[in-house]
């Protein structure tokens, strides 16, 4: 038997919103071929689900959970069609518990989709079924976790619906000497700080290296447009990229509870304050519905 690549396993779910081992069964028993495969789900009698597969899903709710030392914690992003249904209690319940259960499973889908939701179905029946009576397409879009041993993790949901849900969702590890307690004010603020300004680096080195080659290109073409000598051109360039830093880079972004500071300006402030060293090691967001 051909074995089964997980691409083909995630196309056949974003074409049917079928569970894992569903759409992994059915590629198994089609040779790998998609329509056939799509075919063999619906002989197979769970089409009534399915069928709400090519129905648009960018609402629902982002949930997090986090261990009670605050060294781990996971974000999930379950999408429904509706915000009606994003609200709909059966349908929070389920958010709810998953969440918990991506925090067991470290953050990892494949993992989370064949984990035990009770002790009779794995996640991905309980999804199927849950689809069948709310009646609407729902998906896993996707999870994330981060852990840390000689710091903290800070998290923030904005829009709460209930129960750590909402449509924005912010895990932050920050690398510390300052006890929790006293670092958990300076931890909300950063996440909240996240949420609002949509940093996608913490610093310039952390720069995806072709997003930056494309934002240099994008300016120097407009640089050279006007006819301004090489060394003008350069400095020009300088303060554009400068300019681009300040709206990506969290420590470049301007406080957004005090923009007369930069956040490299609040960390240092803050760790003179609290005298202890605060050092920012990774940061999550989503937001429910973003394109990623």
């Amino acid at each position: 038997m051909n074995k089964i690549s997980t691409s083909d396993i995630k196309k056949l779910r974003d074409l049917t919103d079928a569970g894992f081992l569903d759409c992994k069964e059915a590629l198994e028993n089609s040779s790998s071929d998609i329509d056939k495969a799509i075919e063999f789900l619906r002989k197979k009698g769970i089409s009534s689900a399915k069928k709400k597969g090519d129905r648009k899903t960018s609402e629902g709710l982002i949930a997090i959970s986090k261990d009670k030392l605050n060294k781990e914690a996971s974000v999930i992003e379950i999408n429904s069609e509706t915000d009606f249904v994003a609200r709909n209690e059966n349908f929070q319940n389920f958010v709810f518990n998953l969440s918990k259960i991506n925090l067991n499973q470290k953050g990892n889908l494949d993992k989370l989709i064949k984990a035990k939701y009770n002790n009779k179905e794995n996640v991905s029946d309980t999804l199927t079924n849950l689809i069948s009576t709310i009646g609407e397409n729902l998906i896993i879009r996707r999870c994330k976790y981060i852990s840390i041993d000689n710091g903290f993790i800070g998290t923030y949901v904005h829009n709460v619906e209930k129960n750590d849900m909402g449509k924005i969702g912010i895990l932050l590890s920050v690398k510390t000497d300052i006890d929790f307690l006293n670092i958990n004010d300076f931890l909300k603020k950063m996440c909240m700080h996240i949420a609002a300004a949509n940093p996608i680096s913490i610093s310039p080195s952390n720069l995806d290296e072709n997003i930056l080659k494309k934002e240099r290109e994008f300016h120097l073409e407009e640089i050279k447009k006007t006819g301004k000598n090489q060394s003008i051109q350069e400095k020009m360039l300088v303060g554009k990229m400068n300019k681009y830093f300040n709206e990506v880079i969290l420590l470049e972004q301007n406080f957004v509870m005090d923009d007369s500071i930069k956040i490299k300006q609040y960390i240092e402030n803050t760790s003179k304050e609290l005298k202890g060293s605060i050092e920012v090691k990774e940061f999550i967001r989503f937001k429910i519905g973003e394109v990623i």
